[in-house]
């Protein structure tokens, strides 16, 4: 068909009979049209990509005709003679767009579509493509030598096949021009050298070679590749893009001033469903053209690290592997790996390792190094005190003397004895000086701590991102930043909490918002990891023991009533309740200490009254110690009787007896909620839409103050009395309704059966959760029944009177 196009007759060509395809081949292979693809095979089916390329040569492809045809009248018969041999179609008067001798498909067909030779951003040899004007893409030559690693001038000089020496081949570095070199036989001088382009080229490099036979000219585009992080994508914009954080050094052609890779310089329009935040890149720059040039996700390998050689190449899960030219590390320095850890390598396009990664490294490894002593000191052991990042203090021994970590932020690992590996964190900021002195050591934090002299002038609000750490200097945190807050407690006592992302962390100033002017500055200690080189926080610690602090929103805990245990006493004579818990999303179990701190509200043992607590401590055995109430300021607590599935995403009706008479209120996007069963059971809801209606169920709900969304919702499942598998002899009622007065309740169920026992319970309605105060047998009469039962209820106070499936919500 593409042969039809360009003028050729399949008939004079011999495009039929059993032998077509050999014809076929024969002319496609000889003008060009299989340019591109090795494998071409003219009888078999093509791929899109396949057909796409053929196309893409048959616009360069040369037209062709074939002389005019005569016809001969011979006794009455017609015959045709036609020239046999196709020729070249002459320019004539179509532009000549694809710069080649005669007619070409394009110019006749596609006279807007105009092929220019050039060079690219790196100085290959390219072709520059436009339509009516606009630019299609500027379009790289292919290579006819490429090496990966530097390389003797001779053997381009033999891989080329040159018979005479090119003595000035031009040579470009990242599209800038450098020094030229000589291209000749037996040279065996490199393209980097200490005399040419020195450090230009190293393992990792590619090194392009290009050369024209014609003028006896070769030129060689260096060009690197560097190792990035994706910190963002923008799709909703005209040009989606893609954001790179340079993980490698980028240089100038000098090799020493560094590039920096910022603002619009590291955006790179392309497809943005092809990475997400945080992949690991690869990327090439032009210095030519200031701007990066392409970016496609690196290839990793995972493995224990059996060993390395410094600068040169390391050995993972048994398989060596090279350093590429611009290789970099997630933790700072090669020096910090370790043999018989996990490591995640990124390899470049060559199979070499370009960015080496701690595996499964994240902010629940990190801790803060309180204090530390080493075998040299009186203690005689190496031992450090850390700050873990769920707030929890550990005492923990050693496999090195890490005095020198005293006050950072580090990486953690313990082996099968216990014995913790440390390393420095990457990007480890402070904002304080460290006191080492062994004195200083024995105080506690909140009067002379590790971390010493930070700013009198530190600001972080909850309510924005940027947090001024010290004068001229500002960092951001947002929803995953975690912050390990150290403060002192009414007794003296410093706690440490933890929060999850910058709205949920405290207001923490120097300056004592409360007065104007300021009365009095106080310092405040931060030490912090940033993401990569950018001043977003991922991990802070930060002393606020003497600082104005406004608290911010901590974990959530909840303790289901009906799973608590009997007390336990374990083998350390430790005295605790077993709960099945929900802490912040967590579904899980929490032991809860027998005799709580003063100042505690949580009420240990309590088996009737669901509990949801804030600021909860924990002592070194993972006992619950104390908690608070749930803040006003941050929070309205919701509770009541009555669950009712609404109309809408995201809406629930809350309280009442029916849907109409409920409260409608709107559960966050994010919202977490849990059912509750009649065993203390909690089940996770994943969305609003999964929860049915039930006129006895219970509620404990969070109503976020700032955003008036429920962020938070308990349901408590209710046993009302059905005797499940009672078959007939079951309790079904059709109606229930209840009144009081003077220390009795009057009771009437609707639907009895004469002579039928019916159970019914009169329950206390308390913080969301029914507490049983009675249950009362009525015979029944035929169709209706009144009852009285003797109860002393409250005035004020709301009661649920139940039997079998029917329930009644009283008001005293």
């Amino acid at each position: 068909m593409l042969l039809g196009a360009l003028g050729y007759d399949s008939a004079i060509e011999g495009y039929t009979g059993a032998n077509w395809t050999v014809a076929v081949i024969k002319q496609a292979a000889g003008i060009g049209l299989d340019d591109g693809n090795d494998e071409f095979v003219g009888s078999k089916a093509v791929t899109r990509e396949e057909a796409a390329l053929y196309a893409f040569n048959m616009l360069q492809a040369t037209m062709v005709e074939y002389d005019a045809k005569t016809s001969v009248d011979i006794n009455g018969a017609t015959v045709t003679i036609a020239g046999d041999k196709a020729k070249e179609v002459a320019q004539g008067s179509y532009d000549n767009n694809m710069h080649k001798p005669n007619l070409q498909f394009a110019e006749r067909y596609f006279d807007k579509l105009d092929k220019t030779e050039t060079t690219d951003d790196f100085a290959r040899p390219a072709t520059k493509w436009t339509f009516k004007g606009d630019k299609i893409g500027t379009y790289a030559d292919a290579a006819d030598v490429t090496y990966t690693s530097n390389v003797k001038l001779g053997d381009i000089y033999s891989d080329l096949d040159m018979s005479e020496k090119d003595k000035n081949a031009e040579v470009y570095y990242n599209g800038v021009e450098a020094d030229d070199v000589a291209v000749s036989k037996g040279n065996t001088v490199k393209v980097s050298s200490s005399s040419a382009n020195n450090k230009l080229v190293a393992d990792g490099s590619t090194v392009e070679v290009f050369y024209d036979e014609d003028n006896n000219d070769v030129t060689i585009c260096i060009i690197d590749t560097y190792v990035g992080t994706i910190s963002s994508k923008e799709e909703k914009v005209s040009d989606p893009y893609v954001v790179v954080n340079s993980e490698s050094l980028v240089t100038e052609k000098d090799a020493s001033t560094s590039v920096s890779i910022s603002g619009s310089k590291a955006r790179f329009e392309t497809n943005t469903d092809n990475f997400e935040e945080d992949d690991v890149v690869l990327f090439t720059y032009s210095q030519s053209a200031d701007e990066i040039k392409s970016v496609v996700k690196a290839e990793s390998v995972e493995g224990t690290l059996d060993k390395y050689t410094l600068g040169k190449n390391l050995t993972l899960a048994d398989t060596e592997y090279k350093y590429s030219k611009n290789i970099a590390f997630s933790f700072g320095s090669e020096t910090s790996m370790t043999t018989k850890s996990d490591y995640v390598i990124y390899l470049d396009t060559n199979g070499m390792v370009i960015y080496v990664d701690e595996q499964e490294f994240d902010a629940s490894q990190y801790a803060y190094v309180l204090y530390t002593q080493s075998s040299n000191s009186r203690f005689g052991k190496d031992q450090v005190q850390l700050v873990m990042s769920d707030g929890s203090v550990k005492t923990v021994d050693t496999d090195d003397d890490y005095t020198s970590l005293e006050g950072t932020i580090v990486y953690y690992r313990a082996d099968d004895k216990g014995e913790y590996a440390l390393r420095q964190a990457a990007n480890v900021h402070k904002n304080g000086s460290i006191v080492t002195t062994e004195d200083d050591r024995t105080y506690p934090i909140s009067t002379n701590g590790v971390l010493r002299n930070g700013a009198t002038d530190f600001d972080m609000k909850n309510t924005r991102a940027a947090i001024t750490t010290k004068t001229g200097t500002t960092v951001y945190g947002n929803s995953e930043t975690v912050f390990v807050v150290a403060e002192s407690d009414a007794r003296g006592k410093t706690d440490y909490s933890v929060y999850k992302g910058i709205k949920n962390a405290p207001t923490i100033m120097s300056d004592d918002p409360t007065t104007s002017p300021t009365v009095e500055t106080k310092a405040v200690e931060m030490v912090y990891t940033t993401s990569g080189s950018s001043d977003v926080v991922t991990f802070a610690f930060i002393d606020a023991t003497g600082a104005y602090v406004t608290n911010g929103k901590r974990d959530v805990v909840f303790l289901a009533a009906e799973s608590a245990t009997k007390m336990i006493t374990d083998g350390d004579n430790n005295q605790y309740y077993l709960y099945n818990a929900v802490v912040d999303d967590e579904i899980t179990t929490v032991k809860v200490k027998a005799a709580q701190d003063a100042g505690s509200v949580v009420l240990a043992g309590n088996d009737t009254v669901n509990q949801v607590v804030t600021n909860a401590d924990y002592n070194n055995k993972g006992l619950l110690t104390s908690a608070d109430a749930i803040s006003t300021s941050d929070y309205t607590t919701l509770t009541g009787t009555g669950v009712w599935k609404l109309s809408g995403s995201y809406s629930i009706g809350l309280g009442g007896t029916t849907a109409s008479a409920s409260v409608r209120y709107t559960v966050a996007s994010d919202a977490k909620m849990y059912y509750i069963d009649t065993d203390g059971v909690i089940t996770k809801i994943d969305d609003v839409k999964n929860i049915s209606s039930d006129s006895t169920a219970t509620y404990i709900g969070l109503l976020d103050v700032t955003d008036g969304d429920i962020a938070y919702l308990f349901i408590q499942e209710v046993d009302n009395g059905k005797q499940e598998g009672a078959g007939s002899s079951g309790v079904v009622l059709s109606g229930i309704s209840a009144s009081y007065s003077s220390g009795t309740v009057t009771v009437t169920l609707t639907g009895t059966n004469a002579g039928q026992v019916y159970p019914v319970t009169i329950s206390l309605v308390n913080g969301g959760t029914l507490v049983k105060l009675t249950t009362a047998n009525v015979t029944g009469a035929a169709t209706t029944t009144t009852a009285t039962i003797s109860a002393a209820l409250s005035v004020g106070s709301t009661y649920m009177v139940t039997c079998g499936d029917q329930s009644f919500v009283l008001g005293v």
